[in-house]
């Protein structure tokens, strides 16, 4: 893989998917190659329950995605989810560094990862990994949350606030011997909410307060955004599985359910052709018996309706009030394709209620703008945003970064 060329490969419940991206020469993203391929029970919340079936199924995607693009995947970001991914703030103050007794020393990238490294000093349980730190803003003598490092500027004390985003160890593992099993390298692992947000979120909606909401087969992935920065991430164990299940009270097949749920279903109560009759199998298939659409529609709001309060409460147990998003809610994943969600989502929380669609790329193909790609188109747009603040370092002046290295230690030593 070139510095030009970058993948991502979200592995969910009901599918893997991969996309490759090629940069232009004005840094422009244009998607070249996408795959998509069922896992076919292989995940489980999120969580790699066959190695070997999941591992075929990102071969399947990978492989599609190749032959679109003639590029050849070396290696990819990837994204994970489940209920064991959790967030939680953090902060670190240093001092800068005088230039002499009465003028202040200009804020380097060592003090940026200093402070960076103190806001991380939190002891984890044995089985928890740090996933990622999202750098939420900075403070110098004042002048509070700026969203960019202050690098240059001249200031006594530097604070800086993060999100720490943790993942069980052994879930991580599992995933990588997923990808490495296909024969790809990992770059790079995210949380699947924040790729799926960098992909559908606008930056005024993250500066106004907004909830990304990523609805998968069996998980819910939930990444709230205010002043620009992350702000709350959690993964709730319910998914659009669960409007299946529930279907299936009627005592059909899940392959039927499956069906009423992508036909059938429009949750936007009064309008014409609910009361319709629609036939459906029985266990065995042996026997159709005859359903209203009223029904089926009652039934999939309900189980939309617990979903929608789950995720209400989660964001009132972190503190979240229905002020604090005043952009509301943003659905992205497979599930957000259900007819009517939108407009039952709002009805039911109260809250604007929209569909994103991945952005941020050129995109060639009509089959990238569908939900479940969300996530991985946002996951070479973190691959490339990461490379740019990388390059960035490294263009910094090499005595400035000799004196910030000596300075960091002498501190470390006092």
């Amino acid at each position: 893989m070139t510095q030009e060329v970058f993948s991502g490969i979200d592995i969910g419940s009901d599918s893997a998917v991969c996309v490759i991206a090629e940069v232009d020469d004005e840094g422009v993203l244009h998607i070249i190659g996408a795959g998509q391929s069922a896992t076919s029970g292989s995940v489980l919340e999120g969580v790699i329950v066959d190695l070997q079936g999941a591992s075929q199924a990102v071969s399947r995607a990978v492989a599609e995605a190749e032959t679109l693009s003639s590029w050849k995947v070396a290696e990819a970001a990837v994204s994970i989810s489940g209920s064991h991914v959790r967030g939680f703030p953090g902060r670190g103050t240093v001092n800068v560094e005088r230039e002499d007794e009465y003028v202040s020393g200009k804020v380097t990238w060592m003090d940026i990862e200093d402070a960076l490294e103190t806001a991380q000093l939190i002891k984890l349980p044995r089985e928890s990994m740090v996933l990622r730190t999202e750098k939420c803003g900075y403070t110098i003598d004042g002048s509070s949350m700026l969203q960019r490092p202050p690098v240059g500027l001249r200031a006594e004390r530097l604070t800086a606030d993060i999100y720490m985003i943790t993942a069980d160890r052994t879930a991580v593992l599992n995933l990588e011997q997923v990808i490495h099993d296909a024969g790809i390298g990992v770059s790079a692992i995210y949380p699947a909410a924040t790729a799926s947000a960098r992909s559908v979120l606008t930056r005024d909606e993250m500066e106004m307060g907004v909830v990304l909401v990523d609805i998968g087969a069996s998980t819910t992935d939930l990444a709230v955004y205010h002043s620009g920065a992350l702000a709350h991430l959690s993964v709730i164990p319910v998914g659009g599985d669960s409007i299946s299940m529930a279907l299936q009270q009627i005592r059909i097949p899940r392959h039927e359910a499956e069906r009423l749920k992508r036909e059938n279903v429009d949750l936007v109560r009064g309008r014409k052709g609910q009361d319709r009759e629609i036939s459906v199998s029985t266990f065995g298939g042996r026997n159709t018996v005859p359903i209203s659409g009223e029904a089926v529609n009652e039934i999939a709001y309900r189980s939309v309706g617990s979903l929608m309060g789950d995720i209400l409460c989660e964001l009132r147990q972190a503190g979240i009030q229905e002020s604090d998003v005043p952009a509301g809610l943003v659905l992205s994943g497979g599930t957000s394709h259900l007819k009517g969600l939108a407009e039952a989502a709002s009805r039911i929380t109260a809250l604007p209620v929209e569909v994103g669609r991945p952005g941020g790329v050129d995109v060639s193909s009509s089959l990238i703008e569908n939900a479940e790609f969300a996530n991985a188109v946002g996951l070479v747009l973190l691959s490339q945003e990461e490379e740019k603040e990388q390059e960035q370092r490294n263009r910094s002046n090499p005595l400035e970064k000799a004196a910030s290295r000596i300075k960091g230690l002498i501190r470390k030593l006092r």
